[in-house]
C-alpha cells in the first residue's frame, strides 16, 4: 500500500476519535447539571467491569478525596492492551466484543468522559498483561484538553506516547489484592471541586444499592479529607430472612447497618431501603432516588414512580443513561426493557406478598404507583398504564398494607379505609380523618401516615369529601345515636358536632350545602334536621310548648337544639307561637283531653303573664274564663264547688283519698257520710265525688321541667318513684309523660349545680374535696370539713325550691355531718341550714 495512503487512513482515525470526543465533551458541558454525579459511578463500573468475566475476583474500591484532588483506586483486574486502546481512543470494549456475551456493564466507552468534568486531564496508573503474558506497570496523562480535533489529536498522540514510555515490566506474581489501578483528577476550578463534593454525596447515598444488587463489589472506601471522614460501606453476603441485604457502614469509629429489603429473578433485581426498629422493619423513603438501576444508577431516573428501585443488567439505557427506551414496541431493545418491568411487577407483588404478613412497617413508602415523569419521546405511556400500573394497582388495593390507629400490630387494605380528597389542604385533611376516625375509627389509616397514603392514593379508590362526611352522620338520624357512635356523653356530642358545624363552615363551597343538604343539625327533641328546616328559639318558654304540643303540633321539631353554636338560622319568638296557639283553638275540638289539658295550662299562664298575655293573646285573653269554661263537661257538679266556701286543698286532699282507696266510698256510707255532705252542700255520694274530681283538676299543676328539678328527678323511673310518695303525687297532674329532652336538662342541671358546689367548695379553707366521690347522684361523699368527713347533698334551685323525696338524701341529712348545698347557675352556691329553711318557710312548729 502506498504509505500516504495508509498514513491518510491514520490520520483520518485519529479525526474520527478526537472528533467524537470533542462532540461528547460538548454535549456535557451543555447537561453538566444532570450529570455531577455521574463520575463516580463510571469509574466503578469499570472497577466491576474488570473482573466481570473472572467468577473467582471480587473488588474493592477506594475514592479519596482532598482539596485539589480526588483520586480513583481498585483492586480489580489488570489492564489488557484492549482496555488502553479504549481508554485513550474513548472506544467501549463492549464495541471490541460485539456480538459476544459479555458480563461488563461497560468498559471506558463515551460513559468514562462524563469523568472529565472533574478535569479535563486525568493522571491513570495500572498493570497491564500482554499477549504474551509479560506484565508491565505504567503511569500516563489522559489529556481531553482542546476544543478542536487539530489540538486533541496531539493530546491523543502524547498519551501513547507517555504510556509506552512509562512501561516498566514486573513480576507476575504481583500483590493482586492491591490498588493497582488509579484514576487522579487535579481540580482546578470550584465547579470542579463542587462536582467531586456532589458526586462524593450522590455516591454515598445510592453505594449500598450497587453493593446489595452486584456482589462482586465487596468493600467500598471513601476517604474524605475535606472533612476528615473516612466511610467504609461492605457487603453481608447472608441475605437475612432471605429478604434483606445487610450492608455493613463504618464513618470513622461509627458503625450502623444499611438494610436493603429485595428479591430477585433470573434478570431482575428490585429493592428498597429498610430501617430496624422496636417492632420490626420500617420502609424507609426512596423518593429521591433513582428508580431504574443498570448495576448501577440511571441518574435522572428519580422522577419514573416505580414503588421500588428496579435493577436489571440487560436494561438498555438512554445514550445520557437517564432513563430507559420504552416507546417502540417493535424495538427489540425497548421490548426487553418492557419485558424486565413486567418481570419487576411480578416480583414487586411477590414481595409485598411477604412484608404485609411480617413485621414490616411504614409500608406507604412501597405503595408509589403514579405515572412517571419522564420524555414522552422514550416512553409509551399506554403500555406502562395497561401493563405496569394498573397490576400494581389492582394487587396493592387488596393487599394488607395500611396500619390503622392503635396498639395493634393489625394492618388492612387499602379496598377497606377511606382517604381524604387529594386536593384538600393538609389541615382540612388532618380534621376530617379526626372527625371520621371519631365515628368509624376501623376505616381510616394511621394518623401520623395521613399525608403519605393521601400523597399516593389514587382518586378512584374510596375517598372523603364534604358531602360523604355529612351524609354519615346524617344517617344517625339524631343526637342520642351519634353519641352512641362517638362513645361520647351527650355533652361531648354536641361540643364535637359543633366543631364539625364550625370546620365545614369554614369553607365557603359548604354554604349550599349546610343550608338545604346537611341533615346535622338536631332539633329540641335532638333529631337531626336541614338548616332550612330549622328556628333559634326565642320562646323560652315551656309552658307555651307545652300548651302547643299538646294542642298537635310539636314545636321542639322545628326549633334548633340550644346546645348548637353554629350557623345563623331564621327565629320563631312568643308571638310565633301565640298566633299558632290562637289558630289551633279556633280549629280544634274542645272536648279532646288534650286541648282540656291544653286549656287549663293556658289559662294559669294567663294568670301567672297578664300583662303579656294581654299583648300575645288578645283575643282568647279577653275570653279566658269562657274558654275554660267550655272545657267543663260537668258544669252542675263545678257550679256547686264553686258555690261551696270550703278550702279548695281541703277538696283535693278528699279527691286524692278517694283515688288512693276506692273504698272510700263504703267509708263515706258510714256515719260521717251526712256530715260530708252537709259541709260540701252535696246531694248525694255520687255528686261529691264529682264535685272533688272538678276541684281536683283545679288545684293540682302539671308536672314540668321545674318540677323535675324541685324533685331532683332525672329519669322515668326517678318520677315514678317520686310519685310513690302519696304526698307528691297529691300535687301533681300525672297523665302524661315528660318528654326526654325535659329529663336531659334536668341531668345538665344537677350535673352543672355538682360542679358549681364542689368548685365553691375547693375555695373555702375548711373544706377538703380531695378524695371527693359520688355516692347518689345528688350526694357527695370522701370531703372533709375542719378535719371531720362529711357528707353533702347537692341540688339546683333554678326553680327557687327544692323537693327532697330520695331516701339516699334523707338518710345523709338525717347524719348530724350532713350539709344540703343549693346551686341556682347565677349566684354562688349555698349552704341551706335549718335557720334559712325555718326563715323561708316560716315553719314555727316542729313535731319532736
Amino acid at each position: 500500500m502506498i504509505q500516504s495512503i495508509a498514513d491518510s487512513r491514520i490520520e483520518d482515525g485519529k479525526r474520527s476519535i478526537a472528533d467524537k470526543i470533542i462532540k461528547r465533551l460538548y454535549v456535557l458541558d451543555q447537561t453538566i447539571e444532570n450529570n455531577q454525579g455521574r463520575w463516580a459511578w463510571e469509574l466503578l463500573q469499570n472497577a466491576k467491569d474488570s473482573i466481570a468475566e473472572d467468577n473467582n475476583r471480587t473488588v474493592s474500591v477506594q475514592i479519596q478525596l482532598d482539596e485539589n484532588s480526588v483520586e480513583f483506586r481498585h483492586n480489580g483486574a489488570h489492564f489488557t492492551l484492549q482496555d488502553v486502546r479504549g481508554l485513550i481512543n474513548q472506544i467501549s470494549s463492549k464495541e471490541i466484543e460485539e456480538g459476544q456475551q459479555t458480563k461488563k456493564t461497560g468498559r471506558f466507552g463515551t460513559g468514562f468522559l462524563t469523568t472529565c468534568l472533574l478535569s479535563r486531564v486525568i493522571q491513570v496508573k495500572g498493570i497491564l498483561e500482554t499477549e504474551n503474558n509479560i506484565f508491565y506497570k505504567f503511569e500516563f496523562p489522559l489529556d481531553r484538553q482542546g476544543k478542536t480535533t487539530k489540538k486533541l489529536i496531539p493530546k491523543m498522540d502524547n498519551s501513547w506516547n507517555e504510556f509506552e514510555k512509562s512501561l516498566n515490566e514486573i513480576d507476575a506474581n504481583y500483590d493482586k489484592n492491591q490498588f493497582n489501578t488509579s484514576f487522579c483528577y487535579q481540580l482546578e476550578t470550584d465547579k470542579q471541586k463542587e462536582i467531586a463534593k456532589i458526586g462524593i454525596q450522590e455516591f454515598s447515598k445510592l453505594v449500598p444499592f450497587v453493593l446489595a444488587f452486584i456482589p462482586k463489589i465487596v468493600r467500598v472506601e471513601i476517604i474524605d479529607n475535606t472533612t476528615n471522614n473516612i466511610t467504609i460501606f461492605e457487603r453481608n453476603q447472608e441475605l437475612i430472612d432471605g429478604l434483606i441485604v445487610s450492608i455493613s457502614k463504618r464513618k470513622n469509629s461509627e458503625k450502623t447497618n444499611v438494610l436493603i429489603l429485595y428479591a430477585s429473578d433470573n434478570k431482575v433485581k428490585i429493592a428498597t431501603e429498610i430501617e430496624e426498629t422496636e417492632r420490626g422493619y420500617s420502609v424507609k423513603s426512596i423518593e429521591k432516588f433513582p428508580k431504574l438501576f443498570c448495576d448501577f444508577p440511571l441518574i435522572g431516573s428519580e422522577d419514573f414512580h416505580f414503588p421500588v428501585i428496579v435493577n436489571s443488567f440487560f436494561f438498555n439505557p438512554l445514550d445520557e443513561r437517564n432513563g430507559l427506551w420504552l416507546k417502540d414496541s417493535d424495538n427489540t431493545a425497548v421490548k426487553e426493557n418492557q419485558k424486565l418491568l413486567e418481570n419487576a411487577v411480578e416480583l414487586y407483588k411477590n414481595l409485598i406478598s411477604k412484608v404485609s404478613e411480617g413485621h414490616f412497617f411504614d409500608l406507604y413508602n412501597l405503595a408509589e404507583t403514579k405515572m412517571p415523569s419522564t420524555n414522552e419521546i422514550y416512553f409509551n405511556e399506554k403500555w406502562y398504564k395497561d401493563f405496569i400500573q394498573k397490576p400494581i394497582r389492582e394487587f396493592i388495593y387488596k393487599a394488607k398494607i395500611v396500619e390503622i390507629e392503635g396498639e395493634s400490630s393489625e394492618k388492612k387494605t387499602l379496598e377497606e379505609l377511606w382517604f381524604p380528597i387529594k386536593s384538600f389542604t393538609k389541615p382540612v385533611k388532618e380534621k376530617i380523618w379526626q372527625f371520621v376516625f371519631d365515628l368509624y375509627p376501623n376505616i381510616v389509616c394511621k394518623r401520623t401516615h395521613l399525608h403519605n397514603w393521601c400523597d399516593i392514593y389514587w382518586e378512584n379508590g374510596k375517598t372523603i369529601n364534604y358531602q360523604i362526611l355529612v351524609n354519615s352522620i346524617a344517617k344517625l338520624e339524631n343526637i342520642h345515636k351519634l353519641s352512641q357512635a362517638l362513645k361520647k356523653s351527650e355533652d361531648d356530642t354536641f361540643d364535637w358536632l359543633n366543631l364539625l358545624g364550625n370546620f365545614l363552615l369554614e369553607d365557603d363551597s359548604n354554604l349550599a350545602l349546610f343550608e338545604k343538604e346537611a341533615r346535622i343539625i338536631p332539633n329540641q327533641n335532638g333529631i337531626f334536621n336541614k338548616k332550612i328546616d330549622l328556628y333559634s328559639d326565642e320562646i323560652k318558654d315551656d309552658e307555651l310548648m307545652d300548651i302547643i304540643e299538646l294542642l298537635g303540633e310539636d314545636w321542639k321539631d322545628i326549633l334548633r337544639h340550644d346546645s348548637i353554636n353554629f350557623g345563623t338560622y331564621r327565629s320563631k319568638n312568643k308571638k310565633d307561637i301565640a298566633v299558632k296557639i290562637t289558630e289551633k283553638l279556633k280549629n280544634l275540638d274542645n272536648s279532646s283531653d288534650d286541648v282540656v289539658k291544653a286549656i287549663n295550662l293556658l289559662s294559669e299562664w294567663f294568670e301567672n303573664n297578664p300583662a303579656l298575655a294581654k299583648d300575645l293573646f288578645e283575643q282568647l285573653y279577653s275570653k279566658r274564663a269562657e274558654l275554660f269554661m267550655n272545657t267543663i263537661k260537668d258544669k252542675e257538679s263545678l257550679y256547686k264547688v264553686m258555690r261551696n266556701c270550703t278550702d279548695l286543698s281541703k277538696l283535693a286532699q278528699v279527691v286524692k283519698a278517694i283515688g288512693d282507696n276506692p273504698k272510700i266510698i263504703e267509708i263515706l256510707e258510714n256515719a260521717e257520710v251526712t256530715k260530708l255532705l252537709q259541709e260540701f252542700n252535696a246531694d248525694n255520694i255520687s255528686d261529691l265525688k264529682k264535685m272533688l274530681i272538678s276541684a281536683q283538676n283545679i288545684s293540682k299543676i302539671s308536672i314540668t321541667q321545674e318540677t323535675l328539678l324541685s324533685l331532683g328527678v332525672t329519669s322515668i323511673e326517678e318520677l315514678e318513684d317520686a310519685l310513690k310518695d302519696k304526698n307528691i303525687a297529691a300535687q301533681f297532674i300525672h297523665t302524661s309523660t315528660p318528654t326526654l329532652q325535659m329529663f336531659l336538662s334536668v341531668q345538665r342541671l344537677i350535673k352543672r349545680a355538682k360542679d358549681n358546689v364542689l368548685q365553691h367548695l375547693k375555695i373555702l379553707p375548711e373544706y377538703d374535696c380531695s378524695e371527693c366521690e359520688e355516692l347518689a347522684t345528688t350526694v357527695l361523699g370522701g370531703i372533709k370539713k375542719d378535719g371531720l368527713p362529711i357528707y353533702v347533698v347537692v341540688r339546683p334551685s333554678d326553680n327557687r325550691e327544692v323537693i327532697v323525696y330520695y331516701s339516699s338524701e334523707k338518710d345523709t341529712l338525717d347524719n348530724p355531718y350532713a350539709e344540703l348545698w343549693i346551686d341556682n347557675g347565677v349566684d354562688k352556691p349555698r349552704h341551706l341550714t335549718l335557720g334559712k329553711i325555718l326563715k323561708t318557710t316560716g315553719i314555727n312548729r316542729i313535731p319532736v
